[in-house]
């Protein structure tokens, strides 16, 4: 199951439709990994599994200041692209979120398989290092520390190519595309400890950092997706 609680066990809460315009802080990962990790069906859809290409991942832990549904925290994968239709799309297969509206929210606006959990985001420790992690109930299963670089650089997505933003989910009938867009800075990182529960996340331990990066602060739009039937 790629979800940890369906649509209909999930609380009633105000809807907060697309767009979405959010400002935080975070981390991006590139990851190499192996075949079997990254094809785990734990962390894969049925309806999108044996489709996926790529040798790599991206992981993201973002703090979100503020958005449409107020603050909260975030770890995703996206294990590389799948087969939608004749197109194919990068994925997100696994994201945990702080907040319950952040999960209704994401799923029926862009299909995307938010679960719930607690996150303990502890900046600048022990002379700068920033540790991070992500429990459920009560057992932490994604623990990061980092050491970021000083270094800042302008970042933004009108520099990458328009295939590499496009996005892509199915989610209860429904096939969702989107190109999130965001504008910041960045600073080069160091991952200096990590550790998994593969059962709840990817195990990343298994792979080697290809990039890592700090955005100290950042700007995001989440627009209206394209839905049509999956």
């Amino acid at each position: 199951m790629i979800t940890l609680v369906a649509d209909a066990d999930l609380p009633t809460v105000p809807l907060a439709p697309a767009p979405w315009q959010l400002t935080g802080q975070g981390y991006i990962l590139l990851v190499k990994l192996p075949k079997e990790v990254l094809d785990d069906p734990r962390h894969v859809p049925a309806e999108l599994r044996g489709t996926r290409r790529g040798g790599f991942a991206m992981v993201m832990l973002v703090d979100y200041e503020h958005s449409a549904v107020g603050p909260y925290r975030e770890l995703l994968y996206i294990p590389g692209t799948f087969a939608f239709g004749a197109a194919r799309h990068r994925s997100i297969t696994r994201i945990y979120v702080s907040s319950v509206e952040s999960v209704v929210n994401g799923r029926r606006n862009w299909g995307i398989p938010k679960d719930a959990c607690d996150f303990d985001f502890q900046y600048g420790r022990d002379g700068g290092e920033d540790r991070l992690s992500a429990s459920l109930n009560g057992k932490t299963f994604a623990r990061f520390s980092f050491r970021p670089g000083r270094v800042k650089l302008p970042f933004s997505t009108s520099m990458l190519p328009k295939f590499l933003l496009n996005l892509a989910q199915r989610h209860a009938g429904q096939q969702f595309v989107y190109a999130p867009s965001a504008k910041g800075s960045i600073a080069f990182a160091k991952v200096t400890d990590w550790a998994f529960d593969s059962a709840l996340f990817p195990d990343l331990a298994r792979g080697k950092v290809l990039t890592a990066v700090r955005v100290p602060r950042f700007t995001m739009a989440f627009p209206v997706s394209t839905i049509t039937p999956a």
